[in-house]
């Protein structure tokens, strides 16, 4: 029964950043700041206590999972998706000996059952996902480095 691989996956990025760990903790922790930094994020709304409902462009189209914080300390934040998507994702910051951070991505998603029928164009998902993640660990770092705390 178990899932066919072309319909799931897990992407693991690291990105190194010239800012101070806690900032860049503090800032990828609030997932209100999610559609500024992350790629393919159209919108993000709070729907209650670390409860949020993402608008994503995918290669199915649109989807628009809820997501669920389920942990958050100082240094990662780690959320669930809980429709649309199964998985989840979570961001370690860890600081780096030059006064700024190591940030790591972790990603884990398949489509549920009912959207099976799209599942042929889902065969991309994982590189779409990879480049995804990518391109927003980039952006993350242009952010975090062109502020000035």
């Amino acid at each position: 029964m178990g899932m066919n691989q072309g319909h799931s996956g897990s992407v693991n990025i690291e990105q190194r950043i010239a800012a101070p760990p806690e900032k860049v903790a503090h800032y990828v922790s609030d997932f209100r700041n999610a559609k500024e930094w992350m790629v393919g994020v159209e919108s993000v709304e709070p729907l209650g206590e670390d409860s949020y409902r993402l608008a994503l462009e995918s290669p199915i189209g649109r989807i628009e999972p809820e997501v669920r914080v389920v942990e958050r300390s100082s240094q990662s934040i780690r959320w669930v998706y809980t429709s649309a998507i199964e998985g989840g994702g979570s961001m370690q910051v860890s600081p780096d000996a030059d006064g700024g951070c190591l940030v790591s991505y972790t990603g884990e998603f398949h489509l549920k059952r009912r959207f099976m029928d799209r599942a042929a164009r889902f065969v991309g998902a994982e590189r779409f996902a990879r480049t995804n993640g990518e391109r927003s660990l980039t952006r993350l770092k242009h952010l975090m480095e062109a502020r000035r705390y």
